[in-house]
């Protein structure tokens, strides 16, 4: 189950990009796709510990660490059992990657959109580039919120490319806008992309705020 979460890594960011910004200097780094790279330096890297978010763990829930990511441009509450797999710092092309032992991807990209744009004409273009890449919206529109944000979740469905035969892929996906910045976050499980955003990542998304 790891190798294909792995297997997906390069697949949501250049699926990402689309829309949001030419992710192509990923592609141009190896640190992407080097899988002894996992975890590394990348977290003191690309995030800044924000301490006023951590958490004890209770239950069974995990402790959580408080971050600033995107160049301090998001900050959130995540699983400290997280890893950074992927990021970059490049203005315009900000996003950060984390790799869940409990199976699942979870990224928060920035968008190449002016925070004052018609919502309209970004959800427009969001699903524009959606199809582009022949991914099917099974549902889309539906409200959501952040601590300071507010946007649309989408449930999308793709064919991923494989050695033998194509495998199908859900994530849930959220174009969230706040005063100052728009950021898409996603949700890749490869096994139960239907199921609804478990607790464990409720506080991430409660947390999430744009700087």
């Amino acid at each position: 189950m790891i190798r294909l979460l792995l297997s997906l890594v390069v697949t949501a960011i250049s699926l990402s990009a689309c829309g949001g910004g030419d992710l192509a200097v990923a592609h141009q780094n190896p640190v992407f796709y080097d899988n002894s790279t996992i975890g590394g330096d990348l977290g003191s890297r690309f995030e800044v510990h924000y301490p006023p978010l951590d958490l004890a763990a209770k239950g069974a829930l995990p402790s959580y660490r408080g971050v600033e990511v995107l160049d301090r441009n998001v900050r959130f509450s995540r699983p400290s059992n997280w890893l950074v797999r992927a990021a970059s710092d490049r203005a315009g092309e900000r996003f950060i990657q984390y790799l869940s032992p409990n199976e699942y991807l979870f990224g928060i990209y920035e968008r190449q959109e002016l925070p004052n744009a018609r919502w309209a004409d970004v959800l427009a273009r969001y699903e524009k580039g959606l199809k582009a890449n022949r991914a099917e919206i099974v549902h889309s529109g539906v409200p959501m919120a952040t601590f300071n944000g507010q946007g649309r979740a989408y449930l999308i469905r793709r064919r991923i490319p494989a050695a033998k035969t194509p495998y199908i892929n859900m994530s849930r996906e959220y174009l969230i806008r706040a005063e100052h910045r728009i950021v898409l976050v996603q949700i890749i499980h490869p096994v139960d992309g239907l199921a609804p955003i478990s607790a464990e990542l409720r506080r991430a998304m409660d947390t999430l705020a744009l700087q």
